[in-house]
């Protein structure tokens, strides 16, 4: 009877982890096609739906939720405040890109930074620094790229998602 038990917890703690990938390749891949549908209006428009992607944090969250109510009900309630933590800890980049964006009198777009936010509350703190940090590389070297080719000034402004889809793009490959 121990080996049944015993096979029984193997088989759950083995469904548990599948489950936990599964809901990760989600978050990933809704991710992903939002920031490239962002950034087909980011281009063709210059600008980010704040409603569209506010309406994506919101279900982000709400997905956040249920694990937190799910973790806290269950046998498992020790992992709450690592959920937890985790969840602030990827809200962090975003809320300083919001600061950065209030700052320069939006240089960096709050469009952009609701975004970052997402990237944050969906994949975590590391991927999504990581992303923010290549989208800045890549724009800015695009930048040095224009103005070395006198095909815009210093203040000529362009699409910030497409660097960001970028990043997520790099990360994504790069994490396996």
């Amino acid at each position: 009877m121990e080996k049944v038990l015993a096979a029984i917890e193997m088989l759950r703690d083995a469904w548990k982890e599948k489950t936990e990938e599964a809901d990760g390749m989600y978050q990933k891949t809704i991710t992903g096609i939002f920031l490239a549908i962002c950034t087909g209006t980011d281009i063709k428009r210059r600008r980010v739906y704040k409603s569209a992607a506010a309406a994506y944090f919101i279900l982000a969250a709400a997905g956040h939720t249920v694990s937190c109510v799910h973790a806290a009900v269950s046998e498992d309630s020790a992992s709450l405040p690592g959920i937890l933590v985790g969840i602030l800890c990827g809200l962090v980049p975003g809320a300083f890109c919001f600061l950065v964006s209030w700052g320069s009198r939006q240089a960096l777009g709050y469009g952009d930074s609701l975004l970052i936010s997402i990237c944050g509350l969906s994949l975590g703190f590391l991927p999504c620094v990581w992303i923010i940090l290549t989208a800045f590389f890549c724009s800015g070297l695009w930048a040095a790229i224009l103005f070395l080719f006198r095909k815009a000034g210093r203040k000529q402004e362009f699409p910030f998602v497409p660097f960001l889809l970028l990043g997520y793009v790099l990360q994504i490959m790069g994490s396996g």
